[in-house]
């Protein structure tokens, strides 16, 4: 097996200059990755789990399994650090621990590739990828992790570089810590095994130093015992506080997450696998880095195969573990794999200015260049424009300075639920509802319930049995990333009333959704209803606050009492007229039975005029300007809608408009303006 040379296996630190500037180069790369960070950092709380981890911060709580008692312990003073609102403050130590991560990968590829401006190639590389990038952006787990994983390569490259055991017990003991933060960091291990016995054998692994790494392994793992011992008092968001031991034994196995492992054949998994070795690093990298990449495999193995080995098992484990896992958002999973990868772009970049470093002196040998002074500045420049077009790539698809999207959810669906409800939602949308209630004291009085997440149907079903929903006098329900609503409309009705769905158990009395006006059509659908009058209630719809819509129905002569849908859409008229496709000039689309289907069609007799209530509400995302409302009927189970004798001019026959509707600037949140004037300055 190839030898390690000094380069590779991390060379003694230099003369007192050469340590100063490679610390100046790390402070360099934590400032770039942390201003670059501020500047896109989302101002207020997330959805999901980003929303759910500062709340249990906050409160010094734990969150969902298995809890991550590490990154709690952390982020609790930080959520009380008297500066911005609370989301702000679990934002930025997210986005800080970002910049620490990227500064630690810098000194760990100094040692990997043996050259700064390489390392400065990778590193950078690294924090301008877009997975990575975009979850420093709010607060989430994963940025520590990095962190973890960057020391861990440190203190595997510092015992290569001076093999004694008490940088191996280190390391065991920071993994143990690690753990209490992510799972992941058990996928560093085995390569670790694996180096530790390339590098000193089978003997190398006596019983003392296997039980004394042990021990400081389940040392570090010993802050797991925060989740009994918290537990008990049962901090909010109050839903992953384990109670016995079978509640902290769900918490710390996960049954969601075990359901979700091995749930696919062989043949996707090798797809995914394809995926997210060949296909997403160019998203990542870009062809430039994954040039630089694979360029850096091959040098690698050929200066130090083991280290190429051990990098290469980090990156494939981390692949096989994650095909297999179906969340949603399982692309973070594969952050290792990116680590490993943008350490082979280091080690690419310190090939390529070692080829223009002999290119400009054989130049100067032949007198074509008089001085090599600057042999390797434009190399060093040339390589360094692929982190900054990365930079420029990604910029605007992971910006998230500007997203208010989930406070204003969940401050809509406060401001629009009656007293004393319960909501049921999923846990992507009930989490925003959680940080309102818990840290800003909002509602009190409103009952929530992760039900629609719960990984079996039985679970959600216990909580959707009648003498349960009964208790309150209202009940809603939201769901964004879960299938739970097609098991209430089995039983039930769900009214769609904005930002939520309203469940209706009891059918109204008939009489109470018929309006006292004449059946005088003002649109006709084919031969079976007529739409008789259409009002939007306010002036501006503005994203973030719901805007209500009444249509009027009556019957016509063909009609026979069969299920009919309405559908709603709120269209860009001057994309329209310009040719765009039907997809990119609809902004909102809602889709329901006639009435709701709480009247019954079969009763509704001529002359009769079935009133109707719509709520429109759209995200922050939808541009100011004029749009039109349309309306349009089908019978359920056919594309084809039933043709309308008003259209607009040169439009669809199927379609009737209701009104123009002006959309203006979003709802202003608490949050604006109390960001603190560092990072507003940046975001200018």
């Amino acid at each position: 097996m190839a030898a390690s040379t000094d380069a590779t296996r991390g060379s003694a630190p230099g003369p007192a200059g050469g340590r100063r500037i490679d610390r100046a180069l790390t402070g360099c790369v934590f400032l770039v990755a942390l201003v670059a960070y501020l500047r896109t950092m989302r101002p207020t709380f997330g959805w999901g789990d980003s929303s759910e981890l500062i709340t249990a911060a906050y409160h010094l709580g734990i969150g969902h399994s298995p809890g991550y008692p590490t990154w709690m312990l952390i982020a609790y003073p930080f959520s009380h650090v008297p500066i911005g609102d609370v989301a702000f403050r679990v934002n930025f130590m997210t986005a800080l621990l970002g910049a620490v991560g990227v500064a630690l990968l810098y000194s760990a590829y100094r040692t990997i590739s043996g050259g700064r401006v390489a390392a400065l190639v990778g590193a950078l590389c690294f924090a301008f990828s877009a997975t990575f990038w975009d979850i420093t952006t709010e607060a989430e787990v994963y940025t520590l992790h990095i962190c973890f994983a960057g020391l861990v390569l440190l203190l595997v490259l510092r015992w290569r570089r001076a093999p004694h055991d008490r940088w191996l017990y280190l390391l065991a003991w920071v993994i143990g810590i690690s753990l209490g933060n992510h799972a992941l960091t058990a996928l560093m291990v085995p390569p670790i095994i694996y180096l530790v016995w390339a590098e000193r054998g089978w003997r190398f692994f006596t019983r003392r130093r296997v039980l004394t790494a042990a021990g400081l392994l389940l040392l570090g793992m010993s802050v797991y015992l925060y989740l009994p011992l918290r537990g008990p008092a049962n901090p909010p968001p109050h839903v992953n506080n384990p109670h016995t031991l079978v509640d902290l034994w769900d918490q710390l196995t996960s049954p969601g997450a075990q359901s979700a492992m091995f749930d696919i054949g062989i043949v996707m998994a090798l797809m995914r696998a394809k995926h997210y070795l060949f296909i997403r690093p160019l998203f990542e990298f870009g062809y430039a880095g994954c040039g630089l990449a694979a360029l850096g495999l091959v040098l690698l193995f050929r200066r130090d195969r083991r280290l190429a080995i051990f990098l290469c098992l980090i990156g494939l484990l981390d692949v096989a573990y994650s095909v297999n896992f179906s969340i949603f958002d399982i692309y973070i999973y594969y952050l290792p794999l990116y680590l490993v990868l943008a350490a082979f772009i280091s080690v690419g970049a310190w090939g390529v200015l070692a080829l223009a470093a002999a290119l400009v002196e054989r130049l100067a040998r032949r007198g074509v260049l008089r001085s090599p002074l600057f042999r390797c500045a434009p190399a060093a420049a040339l390589l360094l424009t692929v982190p900054f077009t990365l930079f420029t790539a990604h910029l605007a698809l992971v910006d998230g300075s500007e997203d208010y999207s989930s406070e204003l959810f969940a401050r809509a669906v406060f401001d629009h639920v009656e007293p004393d409800c319960m909501i049921l939602a999923d846990w992507w949308t009930i989490a925003p509802l959680g940080y309102l209630k818990h840290i800003e004291g909002r509602r009190a009085d409103v009952v929530m319930f992760a039900a629609p997440s719960i990984y079996v149907d039985g679970g959600f079903v216990d909580f959707a049995q009648e003498e349960f929903l009964r208790r309150y006098p209202a009940v809603y329900f939201v769901e964004e990333l879960t299938d739970r609503a097609d098991i209430l409309r089995e039983q039930w009705w769900l009214v769609p009333e904005g930002p939520v769905s309203r469940l209706v158990m009891d059918r109204p009395d008939p009489d109470s959704l018929l309006a006292d006006i004449p059946p005088t059509p003002i649109a006709r659908f084919s031969d079976q209803v007529a739409l008789v009058k259409a009002e939007v209630e306010g002036g501006v719809l503005r994203p973030g606050e719901p805007l209500g819509v009444g249509l009027y129905w009556t019957p016509l002569a063909g009609y026979r009492g069969q299920a009919l849908e309405v559908i709603l859409v709120l269209q860009d008229e001057e994309a329209r007229r310009e040719g765009e496709g039907a997809g990119a000039t609809r902004i909102w689309q809602e889709t329901n039975m006639l009435g709701h289907d709480l009247y019954p069609l079969a009763e509704w007799r001529d002359g009769e005029v079935l009133e109707e209530k719509h709520w429109i509400y759209v995200s922050e995302w939808v541009p100011p300007g004029s749009y039109q409302l349309l309306v349009r009927v089908r019978e359920p189970g056919r594309s084809a809608a039933l043709a309308c004798d008003r259209s607009l001019p040169e439009g669809d026959a199927r379609d009737y408009p209701i009104a123009g509707i002006e959309v203006g600037e979003p709802a202003t949140p608490p949050t604006r303006g109390r960001i603190p004037a560092m990072v507003a300055l940046l975001r200018r």
